[in-house]
């Protein structure tokens, strides 16, 4: 870290409901208890609830799902901060991913099964995909989380298998429907970590970051842990969420995350991934509020620099500044693969999002497959309204930015890139596309997406088919002419390792520069 440089970090608590308060108001709720057929509120799975929008106060809205493992369904809340007892109360269809807690108590399930296999080299490791739930006759539905046993020295060659387990009834399915179950190869040699090695010691989930060369405050920003970025119940997470930045005072972004992140392999299997689990890698530092937050006294390694090991020294968000900026980045876990979530904030104010893509041995990956990861920037330049979107189409003279004024989608061209301006003061952020970001084939649908903001927009829901990312919903010709702007950016990785192309290894994104 440079010598005239300061990294401040300080805990602050996250605007909402906490897990205790929105327990207690479902207890006393009897439409949830009725929709969910329970007796008491014991039992379920029950979310810290995030208050939505800009500024929340203690009337500001919430939504959450709250869900009963045992009779696997889920239903949404939709109520207000300071009336939780009397949220609206919707059924849902989304099931969250299983926690860590509940990898180990599957794992244990697994490990006392008799036909679990011999040998100190047995992992059992997070598969994907997460859930194989089990329909029974009677139309009611079983949670059954996957785990993978990799026994790279059994004698029939059978490296990866990939089973299901009923907690409820103590039961390993070995050939649960729908999956790929018996693998001879190994697609990466990097052995996974086990889901006991990732215990999570707890620490804050947000903080309050300010970068100052000397007496100058360059960055003063909230970031957010994985574990506890939004969309959450509903949503898998974001990654690395950045909230409130502002550059010399002045505010550039009220929100900035990748709320989806999915994979397409060409045979025709897909896959919505987690941007929650947070996963260790390297990092050597202090922690000043904590486990989980590291400022760090050289560069932080993720799989992608080491390249060898799915183990580490530390988990959550490491912070490191190399003289010209910071770096924010943390390591996620879906399945196999590791995905590096990754901020850098430059002194002269520019915004570097990256994302990286690697995975542990596994049975998938060596076929040719495409990530796309949809970031999601909430613009709020010097403030929530009165921006503007406009399109550059450079060329051998400068031509003038066109508005665009309606909600629409845009594909990426050479030359042309984007700008979100405050009318008033003509202050704004140039959006380049980065050098690897691809252009959206007919699944990754668009590389672009200028919306008019809306609190509960934060994630497309996942409603299909096959994981495809669903922005265009929220596409209805509203005005977005001097409003409250969102850009969703999209960036496609393609990966065939068979024949890797120059930019494999790379991380995507693109580059935000102040104008």
């Amino acid at each position: 870290m440079s010598d005239d440089v300061r990294i401040e970090i300080e805990a602050v608590p996250r605007a909402g409901l906490s897990t205790d308060r929105l327990r207690q108001a479902v207890a006393g709720h009897r439409q949830v208890l009725a929709e969910l057929g329970v007796g008491d509120a014991e039992g379920l799975i029950v979310p810290h609830a995030a208050a939505l929008g800009h500024d929340p106060g203690p009337a500001a809205p919430f939504r959450a799902t709250v869900f009963d493992p045992i009779g696997n369904r889920a239903v949404e809340l939709r109520g207000t901060l300071d009336r939780p007892e009397e949220a609206e109360v919707r059924p849902s269809a989304f099931r969250p991913q299983p926690s860590a807690g509940e990898l180990t108590a599957a794992a244990a399930v697994l490990r006392a099964d008799p036909a679990f296999p011999p040998g100190d080299d047995v992992v059992v490791y997070r598969p994907m995909p997460p859930l194989a739930d089990l329909e029974n006759p009677d139309g009611t539905t079983v949670r059954r989380p996957t785990l993978g046993v990799y026994t790279p020295s059994d004698p029939t060659g059978v490296r990866h298998r990939i089973v299901a387990v009923d907690l409820t009834h103590r039961a390993v399915d070995w050939t649960p429907a729908g999956i790929d179950l018996r693998m001879h190869h190994d697609c990466e040699h990097t052995v996974p970590e086990g889901v006991d090695a990732l215990a999570d010691r707890g620490g804050p989930d947000q903080v309050h970051v300010k970068v100052l060369r000397g007496d100058t405050v360059l960055w003063d920003l909230l970031v957010v842990r994985p574990r506890a970025s939004a969309p959450q119940n509903p949503g898998v997470g974001g990654g690395v969420e950045l909230r409130n930045v502002r550059y010399r005072g002045r505010l550039a972004l009220r929100q900035a995350h990748v709320p989806v992140l999915n994979v397409e392999y060409e045979q025709g299997t897909t896959f919505r991934d987690d941007a929650s689990f947070e996963t260790r890698f390297s990092a050597a530092g202090s922690d000043p509020v904590g486990w989980g937050w590291r400022l760090c006294t050289s560069p932080p390694r993720t799989i992608l620099e080491r390249t060898d090991s799915d183990s580490g020294n530390f988990q959550g968000v490491a912070f490191h500044h190399d003289g010209e900026e910071l770096r924010i980045v943390s390591e996620l876990a879906a399945g196999w693969y590791r995905y590096a979530s990754d901020w850098r904030l430059g002194d002269d104010g520019s915004i570097r999002p990256r994302f990286g893509f690697a995975a542990t041995a596994n049975p998938m990956t060596c076929k040719v497959h495409r990530h796309h990861a949809y970031w999601r920037f909430d613009f709020d330049i010097g403030g929530a309204a009165d921006d503007v979107v406009e399109q550059i189409d450079a060329g051998p003279i400068s031509p003038d930015p066109v508005p665009v004024i309606r909600e629409t989608s845009r594909r990426r061209a050479d030359g042309r890139y984007w700008q979100v301006r405050d009318k008033s003061s003509g202050h704004g952020y140039r959006i380049h596309p980065g050098p690897y970001d691809g252009t959206a084939d007919a699944y990754g649908v668009s590389d672009l997406w200028f919306l008019r903001h809306h609190p509960a927009e934060l994630d497309d829901g996942n409603p299909g088919p096959r994981d495809r990312a669903a922005v265009n919903r929220w596409l209805n010709g509203e005005s977005i002419d001097g409003t409250n702007v969102v850009v969703w950016y999209a960036g496609h990785y393609y990966h065939d390792q068979a024949h890797p192309q120059p930019h494999q290894g790379e991380l995507i994104g693109p580059e935000l520069t102040p104008f």
